[in-house]
């Protein structure tokens, strides 16, 4: 009898073992941790500042474009000066403390279209402009081409709010006093917000008598080069 309970014990402990080991195998396995992928470090190169010197009916104008800032806006600018752009170009909206716009140009039979360019991101550090910067004006997201301004105040806090606000380089402290300091803000605004040069008028066929007679004291950029 004896002999006969342990034999009963030794069957049903092995068929435990055998369902016990069969739940086992048939639980799902848990996955490895995901391991991160190892992504190379993108070195960017670095890029050097250039300069570009101006003239302008009050002056010369030192610029340095800091690509580094605003890669597309910098390109575009350099595009726009190594193709003589810059030539008799109105500084058509001065305001003072505010900004100094340009890039709106008469018709000419040398200029051609430039499409409008994608938006920068805009550093930081650089949220806040300060007098001096330079910055492509728009109308909307990615719609830089050709109009720019000089930065006239230091605490504008409007500037820089929107996605195309990014600043591409800056003139010089000594440009700013020399020259920048002595264009004509006269004139104010641009309609609806002034009486200034209205944009559309300079674009249109005769805008440039248009600008002489109703601005004669209007001040112009009249060349810009690469130095």
């Amino acid at each position: 009898m004896k002999w006969l309970m342990l034999a009963i014990t030794v069957v049903v402990g092995f068929w435990l073992w055998g369902e016990l080991r069969g739940d086992a195998s048939a639980a799902p396995t848990p996955a490895a941790p995901s391991q991160p992928a190892t992504v190379a470090a993108t070195v960017l190169p670095k890029v050097q500042p250039a300069q570009v010197a101006c003239r302008t009916t009050k002056g010369p104008l030192q610029i340095v474009v800091r690509p580094d800032w605003s890669p597309q806006g910098a390109a575009r600018f350099l595009q726009l000066v190594d193709d003589g752009y810059f030539k008799d170009i109105p500084l058509f909206r001065c305001v003072a403390g505010f900004v100094c716009q340009f890039g709106a140009t008469p018709p000419r039979a040398d200029t051609k279209a430039y499409p409008a360019i994608g938006d920068d991101p805009i550093l930081p550090e650089l949220r806040h402009f300060k007098a001096g910067y330079l910055s492509f004006a728009g109308a909307g997201a990615n719609t830089r081409a050709t109009q720019l301004f000089i930065t006239l105040g230091d605490k504008v806090d409007s500037l820089g709010t929107q996605p195309w606000e990014s600043p591409f380089g800056y003139v010089t402290d000594e440009a700013m006093q020399a020259t920048v300091a002595r264009f004509n803000t006269r004139y104010g605004d641009i309609p609806p917000w002034g009486a200034g040069p209205d944009p559309q008028r300079i674009q249109a066929e005769g805008g440039a008598a248009y600008l002489k007679h109703d601005f004669p004291e209007l001040d112009y950029i009249t060349d810009c080069a690469r130095q």
